[in-house]
């Protein structure tokens, strides 16, 4: 759910150590043991390790990966990782940031293209709440961000700032419902707090371990959500 504007959710930023020394910040040419090594620039470093571990906290969840995990599927050095990211929470904000572009951006682009606000608001909901093993791991990772931006404001903070854009695109789709007849939204911004509060509940029962529902069942019920609760007048 990022926009060109967010800021990037570092706790230490880039360079900082965890207090394990200095990391060579090289890269292993294989995990099989080859000894050739090259210089990759920093950004190249971090992208690396972030791609690497976004599948194993999707997988495991943030408290059961270790660093030596995502040094082992970067193959990078402990150190290196250790260089780049003050520890695993700051890995894991760094994988959301990536998910909030891979994962959501086209989705709020096409919400903003849809001919009506209705269209506009069946696009994003069945946008987010998709199908498959990419949607499920893309709401695990922030479900895990939930449990940390609820201890450390700063993260708190970033979350925020995705809120507050999601709740914006929301509000736009109610605002021009409301004009062009598809939605009654006499209070758009009220509104899109009730809609993003029942997609987050959603979220829940569709993503977590053993789901309750599936997203098939999710995106109907915020269907029939918008359908009921911001009709039009006819």
């Amino acid at each position: 759910m990022a926009t060109d504007s967010r800021a990037t959710p570092s706790g230490a930023g880039s360079g900082a150590a965890s207090g394990t020394g200095v990391a060579t910040g090289s890269v292993t040419g294989s995990v099989s043991g080859s000894k050739t090594r090259r210089r990759q620039p920093s950004t190249v470093r971090r992208a690396m390790i972030i791609a690497a571990a976004r599948p194993l906290i999707a997988e495991r969840g943030m408290h059961a990966t270790t660093v030596r995990d995502i040094a082992r599927a970067a193959e990078v050095a402990v150190g290196t990782v250790t260089y780049h990211f003050s520890g695993i929470a700051e890995v894991l904000a760094g994988v959301l940031e990536d998910e909030m572009t891979d994962y959501s951006t086209s989705v709020w682009q096409a919400t903003d293209a849809a001919a009506t606000g209705a269209a506009g608001l069946t696009v994003l909901g069945d946008g987010l709440l998709a199908t498959g093993e990419r949607a499920t791991a893309h709401w695990r990772v922030w479900l895990d961000f939930w449990a940390l931006a609820a201890r450390y404001e700063h993260y708190a903070e970033w979350q925020e700032r995705v809120y507050v854009d999601l709740h914006a695109l929301a509000e736009r789709q109610l605002a021009r419902g409301h004009v062009d007849g598809s939605l009654h939204a006499p209070d758009p911004a009220r509104g899109a707090v009730e809609y993003i509060a029942m997609m987050d509940g959603l979220v829940v029962q569709a993503y977590l371990p053993n789901p309750r529902i599936s997203p098939a069942a999710a995106r109907e019920i915020l269907h029939d959500f918008v359908a009921t609760t911001f009709a039009p007048i006819r």
